[in-house]
């Protein structure tokens, strides 16, 4: 079952006893609890019918003793119980877990949430395979502009085809940040009730990130300013610090690759079939080869291995190791 496909059932009241979200789109697994929270829980029962608990720090038996209390002046109790992948069971924890599963209690909803559900682990196995399971992916990009068309409809708003489309462009795969634009869009539309391009190139910015050279280019120009400002972007907007290291890492890969076979005067396409890309990419590294000598190249890659073992080795601050990193390459010491 999917997000989407979960939210719908909710809206219907269709409510089951277990749910169990894992996925890395934390978006969809607040969407899911918050529609669960409208369903089941009266505010003026909230302090009492509501229970949430974070795994990493509360005992299996403080959660599930909460699934099995009965809830306040009747209706059905919601527990969430989240991050189970960062907790650290014990086997007899584990079968707590999944007993209760297979027989919930019936005046209780239980949402237990994981960002990674390890299938080889015994307790992930069995949640995975549960009814209620649902996989919090990020989407496809083709899907999301129907997405946010339905969105906006929800609200009373017509977004357009175009309209959706521009605001994917500059915003990129991410509901989170997709959901909070068009709520800035909507708002700023007010009694418009057709929501157009001009209504979104007015309020969204260039959020989606940045084109994959524009981080090479400003590094081998010493763009110091530049550089950070690239970085400290797609920081802001959730990209992960080892992803954007790979990223710095794959572009300088290419161009020393594609180097060494221009070199050999071989052709764009020809290149393309020996390093395993696409034409169009290697003739955009191509533009890029002569900036960089190849005692250049080596002095990138040691900076970046180091980057790569202060992230995953030392505790550091990521965003510290990657603006050390643009410094390092920046500087005079740097490219020489």
């Amino acid at each position: 079952m999917t997000a989407e496909e979960l939210l719908l059932k909710i809206g219907k009241k269709d409510i089951a006893p277990v749910y169990f979200l894992h996925g890395e789109e934390r978006f969809f697994h607040a969407e899911i609890v918050n529609a669960l929270v409208e369903v089941l829980i009266a505010p003026d029962n909230r302090e009492f019918n509501l229970e949430t608990y974070d795994a990493r720090n509360r005992p299996v038996h403080d959660w599930l003793g909460g699934a099995r209390t009965f809830s306040f002046m009747g209706g059905t109790k919601l527990v969430v119980a989240r991050n189970l992948d960062e907790a650290a069971f014990k086997e007899t924890e584990v079968q707590l877990i999944l007993d209760y599963t297979a027989d919930p209690s019936p005046g209780t909803c239980l949402v237990m949430t994981a960002e990674k559900a390890d299938r080889k682990k015994k307790l992930f196995k069995a949640l995975t395979a549960l009814p209620c399971a649902v996989e919090c992916a990020p989407p496809r990009e083709a899907t999301l502009a129907p997405w946010l068309t339905k969105r906006a409809q929800g609200q009373g708003y017509r977004l357009g085809t175009d309209a959706a489309r521009l605001l994917l462009d500059r915003v990129g795969n991410k509901p989170g940040l997709l959901a909070g634009e068009l709520e800035k869009v909507l708002i700023y539309a007010g009694d418009a009730r057709e929501i157009t391009e001009d209504h979104v190139a007015e309020i969204v910015g260039e959020i989606r990130a940045e084109n994959v050279f524009a981080l090479t280019e400003a590094l081998k120009t010493k763009n110091t300013e530049e550089a950070l400002r690239v970085l400290r972007r797609q920081l802001d907007h959730d990209e992960e610090p080892l992803k954007v290291l790979g990223t710095i890492a794959w572009q300088f890969r290419l161009i020393w690759e594609v180097k060494c076979h221009q070199e050999k005067r071989l052709l764009p396409q020809k290149i393309a079939e020996m390093v395993g890309a696409k034409p169009f990419v290697v003739e955009k590294a191509m533009k890029h080869t002569k900036n960089f000598t190849e005692r250049q190249l080596r002095a990138a890659f040691g900076f970046l291995f180091q980057a790569d073992r202060e992230l995953k080795t030392t505790g550091k601050n990521p965003r510290t190791v990657l603006e050390s990193l643009v410094l390092e390459l920046c500087s005079d010491g740097g490219f020489r």
